[in-house]
């Protein structure tokens, strides 16, 4: 048999891997020795032990092979590639991370973003992570914002908005806040599928929750999550409104309760959500006025509505079964507005009391200003929408419609705002 001189050399192509062996007491054993570089591209001596010479041989072989695959990729490399194995190493190091490494995490991640540049990833993650934001649910963060609303004391109407707007929100985002991106919130929206009016009324709960949920540190302030969602246009339509005998007719073929209600609207121009949390105390509070607080009105601002003398008397003829002016539902209520229309012959208008009322008044009074003050709107609006709609003899005679009242009725006492 022929001797076996050691150390044994296994080379393949210019790559040598040597193979040494030892005796010690517990045995002989046998040392596999190659080279590799360092992260730094320096030589480093690797060690492998064995008990088995077979062993050790077959590693040796494919260690071998491996340097020799790795001396033929670095022979390949041209003047192009050395140049950008040199950046790409000098840039790693101060991060102290070998090339291949990043390079198998690189891929890992493109695969993961689907095309979506690394860079904007990490922005986006440092945006919505970093930088002291803390993490809280989108239901839970919304619950927040609600009961820090209702401290503040808002009316409960902006609160049902907020809880039925933020409410499907939350329940369409089961996760933190700060992981809602903008593309989210713009699919959340187009899906709701709204009107241009119901759509900017979303735009501004949902951005009222995230200046909420900025201020909490719940969401980066260098964060829109709304830049991909654009305010929608409203298509303007004329505004109507009825003409004196037509609401004549309608108060004339209304029950006294619900004619109350018809007057309120027409001579004060109140709301119909206002309308139903009104009580008789707002009205005879104080002499010759309307309190509209700010809980019951649309805009959570307090008001003062003149009350005029042809509405006083209507106020004084309808029957009082509570303390609010219509203790009935809201569904009884714009039922009995539209059977009232229909045995006067007239079709109902939405919204056309309000508009009447605003349209007369500015015609009474020509001043844009208190108007927009009685009716709890903007100038701009006023102006927008209701100028030259009608004419100050149309005024006074919209003014001066009265109820056939009974001898013994006393109106409510007024304190009319003249020009």
């Amino acid at each position: 048999m022929k001797r076996v001189r050691f150390p044994i050399q296994v080379k393949r192509g210019s790559s040598v891997v040597k193979i040494y062996r030892d005796r010690k007491g517990e045995g002989t054993y046998y040392r596999v020795v190659y080279y590799l570089p360092d992260r730094n591209g320096k030589s480093r001596r690797h060690r492998l032990n064995f008990h088995d010479l077979e062993a050790a041989t077959n590693e040796a072989e494919l260690k071998a092979s491996h340097l020799s695959r790795m001396d033929r990729y670095a022979s390949e490399f041209d003047g192009k590639d050395r140049l950008e194995y040199a950046r790409a190493k000098d840039e790693l190091k101060e991060f102290d991370l070998p090339l291949d490494k990043v390079a198998i995490d690189y891929i890992d991640a493109r695969r993961v973003l689907n095309g979506v540049p690394l860079i904007e990833a990490a922005r986006f993650y440092e945006k919505h992570n970093l930088r002291g934001i803390k993490r809280e649910n989108v239901a839970l963060a919304v619950d927040e914002m609600i009961a820090a609303k209702t401290r503040k004391g808002v009316s409960d109407v902006y609160l049902a908005d907020l809880r039925y707007r933020l409410g499907a929100f939350g329940e369409a985002f089961h996760c933190d806040v700060n992981a809602i991106s903008p593309d989210d919130v713009a699919a959340f929206c187009e899906s709701l599928r709204l009107s241009p009016r119901s759509h900017d009324n979303f735009l501004h709960a949902l951005r009222t929750f995230f200046t909420f949920a900025q201020k909490h540190g719940w969401l980066s302030k260098e964060v829109d999550l709304l830049e991909r969602v654009e305010r929608r246009s409203e298509k303007r339509t004329p505004v109507e409104i009825f003409t004196p005998s037509e609401l004549a007719g309608i108060l004339g073929s209304a029950p006294p309760e619900v004619a109350a209600c018809l007057a309120l609207a027409a001579f004060a121009g109140l709301r119909s959500a206002e309308i139903l949390r009104l009580d008789w105390s707002d009205i005879e509070r104080r002499t010759g006025f309307i309190e509209v607080a700010a809980h019951k009105a649309k805009t959570a601002t307090r008001r003062i509505v003149p009350l005029s003398d042809n509405l006083a008397q209507w106020l004084a003829v309808a029957p009082r079964s509570g303390d609010r002016v219509w203790p009935h539902s809201k569904d009884r209520f714009f039922k009995a507005m539209i059977r009232a229309a229909r045995k006067a012959e007239m079709a109902w208008k939405h919204n056309a009391l309000r508009h009447s009322f605003i349209s007369y008044r500015l015609a009474e009074i020509q001043d844009i200003n208190r108007v927009a003050l009685e009716a709890g709107n903007s100038p701009q609006m006023i102006f927008r929408h209701y100028r030259e709609l009608a004419m100050p003899e149309q005024a006074r005679t919209w003014f001066a419609i009265l109820p056939e009242t009974a001898p013994n009725v006393v109106p409510i006492a007024v304190a009319r705002s003249k020009q």
